[in-house]
């Protein structure tokens, strides 16, 4: 297949969980297809574009392990949209408006008081309307729509039909000159050889405007781009998607140690048909990937699921797959008991030589069992060590494996302790336990 998508985010904001959605989808849809990868910032917005978002969006893409094929700024292409958007307005497929905020606010509430549609009335088209002195407002533009039905096969809504009489002339030039995501995208999209345009549900409507705009700039070329509209998430409960949520940047789930393979095994199957796996490796992810599993449902997002999912990838790695230093023996034991990166770093400073609990001995029977483990270690009996010390003090269960634990770890809960006494070793157990003698 000739596969060639992009990702156009806007640099002006973070990038958050429903921004890496689209992403990695497009990534993994390319990556499958042995596609190509083409990375655009939509910066017309030039009061809103930061520097520091453009950044902040490259910086979490490299984190995710998506990396792009090609990249450019939609800012370098402002005389390719004046050319475009020249040639439209010879055709009379761009006309000049000149109604201020206030009167298409009124336009838009009568309307709706008379029960019809708040669809422009194309006003503008009659200069009489409108005759253009010293004082009038700034002229913004519209792209004038056909009379006619737009349909296309959208890969996971199916066939998918928009009668233009009911969508408004889209405003594409804002009254400072802003070029509008409706215009430029597309023109960039055709430029560029894009074949597949895989984004949110919520630019349907833009689809089939857009569509009508690619029309009248094809010049008779082949329009070969496909839609794959992907339904929007909403919350574990099934409401809305919370703006809370929604805003859930990819920085703060690097704080809260979400591994990036963790949020790509989520987003490659969340409102699919493929039940989610804790791979390791985006190869594995790639592999499992269907476009076409996709459904028109909306999926629940859920954090908790998030991090249950993160901690089931934790426990998938090998040790020569997991990026950290730390002892083979003590990975082995540990990697089962961790939910987040912080956990490995913690067992591995427990098991160095110079590791020092801040345990305190709470009673005399918590005195005994450690007075009793240093006189019976041996590592002879180790695999017998708790039944011996079981019969020598009287003691047992929690009561008398727990001393135990929290002398040599300083936690509570952990891996097997006869385990963990085998790995530090019987003189550094006992050089730990003689603290509390």
């Amino acid at each position: 297949m000739n596969c060639k998508v992009r990702f156009a985010p806007s640099p002006t904001g973070y990038m958050h969980i429903g921004n890496a959605r689209i992403a990695i989808i497009n990534y993994l849809f390319c990556k499958k297809n042995k596609g190509h990868f083409l990375f655009r910032l939509d910066d017309t917005d030039t009061q809103r574009s930061q520097e520091i978002y453009e950044q902040s969006i490259v910086k979490d893409l490299s984190w995710l392990g998506i990396f792009y094929d090609s990249t450019f700024k939609q800012s370098s292409r402002f005389g390719r949209y004046d050319e475009i958007k020249n040639k439209l307005i010879e055709k009379g497929s761009i006309y000049p408006c000149y109604e201020t905020e206030e009167e298409l606010e009124y336009k838009r509430r009568l309307a709706i008081t008379k029960g019809k549609p708040p669809i422009y009335d194309r006003s503008s088209l009659s200069s009489s309307n409108y005759p253009v002195t010293a004082d009038s407002p700034p002229v913004y533009y519209r792209f004038k729509l056909p009379d006619q039905t737009i349909t296309w096969n959208d890969l996971v809504f199916g066939k998918i039909s928009y009668d233009l009489k009911n969508v408004s002339d889209p405003i594409i030039i804002k009254a400072d000159g802003t070029y509008l995501y409706t215009f430029s995208s597309i023109i960039d999209d055709f430029d560029y050889n894009i074949t597949h345009i895989i984004r949110g549900q919520d630019h349907i409507t833009n689809t089939a405007v857009q569509l009508a705009i690619l029309n009248e700039i094809s010049e008779n070329k082949p329009i070969n781009i496909e839609f794959a509209h992907l339904s929007l998430l909403i919350n574990k409960d099934g409401s809305q998607f919370s703006k809370r949520l929604g805003s859930l940047n990819l920085g703060d789930l690097q704080k809260k140690e979400i591994l990036p393979i963790t949020i790509i095994n989520m987003m490659a199957t969340l409102g699919s048909s493929i039940d989610t796996i804790p791979f390791t490796s985006v190869d594995k992810v790639i592999e499992n990937f269907e476009l076409s599993k996709f459904s028109s449902n909306s999926p629940k997002f859920s954090i908790d699921e998030l991090f249950l999912l993160n901690k089931k990838v934790l426990h998938n790695y090998s040790y020569e797959e997991i990026d950290f230093d730390i002892d083979r023996n003590v990975f082995d034991l540990v990697h089962q008991n961790v939910e987040k990166m912080s956990d490995l770093e913690m067992w591995k400073n427990i098991f160095l030589e110079d590791f020092r609990s801040d345990y305190v001995p709470q009673n005399e029977n918590e005195k005994k069992v450690i007075k009793t483990t240093l006189e019976l270690l041996d590592i002879h009996i180790l695999d017998n060590l708790l039944d011996k010390l079981k019969s020598a003090t009287g003691i047992s269960g929690k009561d008398l494996y727990m001393p135990l634990r929290l002398a040599l770890t300083g936690i509570e809960h952990g891996p097997n302790i006869v385990n963990i006494i085998k790995i530090l070793g019987v003189p550094q157990v006992k050089t730990r336990l003689q603290n509390y003698i």
